[in-house]
């Protein structure tokens, strides 16, 4: 058994209220550890993880792609770097699976200001032929992972690029979402999930499995909340993908969300925008 499981957090800046350490880990004992156990009935674990930020044109990606000590607590590596977002993937395999051979796609791809996540795993051949037949030379040249799921961003790119939204000014939301539509028609049938991200907005392809969007509680915040933190704290948007079924007890203020297409603005995290 293996599975993927992806997190977006939306608003993570430094000027905005810190986000309680104690609260993350809660919701990643809930919504990631428990699960893992309860699917792999004590045989699978969380095995290895990424996390990717982009800082202005900086991007800022770490990656424990096999996590030797089966009692590693993500949290700290999530927290690392405040942005005004987080994307990270996390693998569960079983313990006796070849992981980091098997399942290469586990470090966040990137590209200039763009950073990139894919739950699924391996691509057909024919799927992965058309793909790499529409990237331009330049961005086949940015490949430094070689793997389905930055294929898969690089193509998302590819149709950016198309639009004229690459190597300009930040692109649009709905240029965002435009290009999602065009990767995720090359993409066939099937489960098909991403985030990518250029730090001012996130956008995501949802197709398959369960994705939340789960607020902290007003207020909550590694310090004591001043009056103004108060009035932000609502800002934060916690997204997470799971590929199984939601779950019966979803945490404190989860939403799930609609299959889809959309994009979030980092500066407006509780504002879903669809076409």
């Amino acid at each position: 058994m293996a599975s993927s499981y992806l997190l977006a957090l939306i608003d993570a800046r430094p000027s905005g209220p810190p986000l309680a350490a104690a609260w993350l880990g809660e919701m990643l004992a809930t919504n990631l550890h428990a699960r893992i156990a309860a699917e792999g009935q004590g045989h699978c674990h969380l095995r290895g993880w990424s996390v990717g930020a982009v800082v202005g044109n900086e991007t800022f990606v770490q990656a424990r792609p096999i996590a030797r000590d089966l009692a590693s607590e993500p949290v700290d590596d999530l927290l690392r770097t405040q942005a005004p977002c987080l994307i990270a993937s996390y693998h569960a395999a079983t313990d006796d699976e070849r992981f980091a051979e098997t399942h290469p796609s586990i470090r966040i791809a990137r590209f200039r200001r763009w950073v990139g996540a894919r739950a699924e795993t391996e691509l057909d051949p024919e799927t992965r032929r058309r793909l790499r037949e529409e990237i331009p030379d330049f961005l086949a040249r940015g490949q430094t992972l070689g793997n389905d799921g930055e294929l898969v961003f690089l193509r998302f790119l590819s149709a950016l690029h198309a639009l004229g939204a690459l190597g300009g000014p930040f692109a649009t939301p709905e240029q965002i979402r435009r290009a999602l539509r065009t990767t995720e028609a090359m993409l066939g049938g099937g489960p098909i999930n991403m985030m990518v991200a250029d730090g001012r907005t996130v956008g995501v392809v949802h197709r398959g499995g369960t994705l939340m969007a789960i607020s902290p509680p007003a207020g909550l915040g590694a310090r004591a909340p001043r009056p103004e933190d108060e009035a932000r704290a609502s800002r934060f948007n916690l997204l997470w993908f799971d590929p199984g079924a939601a779950p019966e007890a979803p945490p404190t203020g989860a939403e799930r969300l609609a299959e889809g297409v959309f994009t979030i603005e980092c500066g407006r995290p509780r504002t879903l925008a669809r076409d």
